[in-house]
């Protein structure tokens, strides 16, 4: 000021409480770039408070070997369907186009390449964790070994030999049947689960190789859910066998839960999540025209019915979790893509539980895209663990 002593701040700063506030206020988007202000910003977004995120929809591309080099892009396309705003991640690699993703945990994906390698990435930061080669797998049989190739669609050759003469018993093809991925964004710990035809695979931080485990039934694995240590696998009669991670080198099967009493030959019951509340859900369908939700006990091993409501929440079928159903995420909802739930619907889509009907479709992401996309996966996007 004009006749005052005092020495003039050539840069002056908000502080720092002041800063907090502002970002908190901020969108997912606006929140990421105004950390990169200054230092001081940088800092101060570590101390927020950031509200839960709106679910997103990620697009991979699709592999386009048809088309000239100078026209691939090595992208990912992103939406949020709250603002209706495209992002699109770019620099992700050539080896992007033929890499599959097989599940995720908020920012981070379960991704396979062409050369059948296992790898962690981070959408946002793309941080890459690669994890240990499938050759590297051990099995609890001392008597086999499996060996992997990855075949076009994605899925593989398995070849079984036994150790002592090396003479191989068989050779089939297999796909992935599901994944699951936990991942702790604040020390990096994380686990990684996939399942193909009786047989379950696993790596987590620290080991140098993939292992082999199975259910006491050797049933085929259709889907399952990780939740504080805790592996819950539904299996082809319906039943849930559980796993501990938390008990040493190799995971502990330590219970079995029956399916619902209403689950008889008619229903497919092939869906699990874990609601905000730390239940274990699962979907019972009748050929996709109507479908139940039920909770299970972990103490009791009983399940009960919820009566076509999640409440205040919504399912997210891709990350099998659900969501509060606020700042434009749809009430009682379920969202999915690729022909998920109902096998006669490949898009990207979000239907009312209690009523069935579509109220979302966006169709016209991959409609009004100029490259081909693929792998439509809904995901709620987080940055350092926020």
């Amino acid at each position: 000021m004009s006749g005052s002593n005092k020495p003039i701040r050539k840069n002056p700063m908000l502080i720092l409480d002041l800063v907090i506030l502002v970002l908190e206020r901020l969108s997912f988007v606006d929140f990421h770039r105004a950390r990169c202000v200054s230092s001081v910003w940088y800092s101060a977004s570590k101390s927020c408070r950031m509200r839960q995120s709106n679910p997103w929809i990620i697009l991979f591309p699709a592999d386009v070997l048809h088309l000239p080099l100078e026209s691939i892009d090595d992208s990912c396309k992103l939406f949020d369907p709250i603002d209706h705003k495209s992002y699109t991640v770019r620099d992700l690699g050539s080896d992007i186009l033929r890499t599959s993703c097989f599940a995720s945990y908020n920012s981070w994906f379960l991704m396979l390449d062409r050369k059948t390698r296992f790898y962690l990435l981070n959408m946002f930061t793309r941080e890459r964790i690669h994890l240990p080669s499938l050759e590297s797998m051990q099995s609890n049989d001392d008597g086999t070994k499996l060996k992997f190739k990855r075949n076009f669609d994605s899925s593989f050759t398995v070849t079984t030999f036994h150790y002592k003469d090396n003479v191989t018993s068989s050779k089939t093809c297999y796909g992935i049947r599901t994944a699951v991925l936990w991942v702790d964004e604040r020390n990096k710990d994380y686990l990684v689960v996939w399942a193909f035809h009786h047989t379950l695979v696993y790596h987590k931080k620290g080991q140098d190789s993939w292992r082999v485990f199975r259910s006491s039934t050797n049933q085929s694995c259709v889907d399952m859910v990780f939740i504080e240590s805790k592996l819950y696998v539904l299996i082809e009669d319906r039943s849930i066998t559980a796993f501990d991670f938390s008990c040493g080198d190799y995971p502990k099967e330590y219970a079995r839960f029956t399916s619902p009493d209403e689950c008889y030959d008619t229903i497919r019951f092939r869906h699990l999540a874990v609601s905000l509340s730390g239940q274990v859900l699962g979907i019972s369908s009748v050929w996709g025209d109507s479908f139940n939700i039920y909770k299970m006990d972990v103490k009791s091993s009983e399940w009960s019915i919820i009566e076509y409501s999640l409440g205040d929440e919504a399912w997210l079928l891709d990350q099998r979790i659900t969501v509060p159903a606020k700042d434009g995420v749809l009430k009682n909802c379920l969202y999915y893509s690729n022909g998920q739930f109902r096998e006669d619907d490949n898009g990207i889509c979000v239907i009312n539980i209690q009523t069935m009907n579509k109220v979302q479709l966006f169709n016209h992401l991959t409609a009004s895209s100029p490259l081909p996309f693929k792998d439509a996966r809904w995901f709620v996007p987080t940055f350092c663990g926020k």
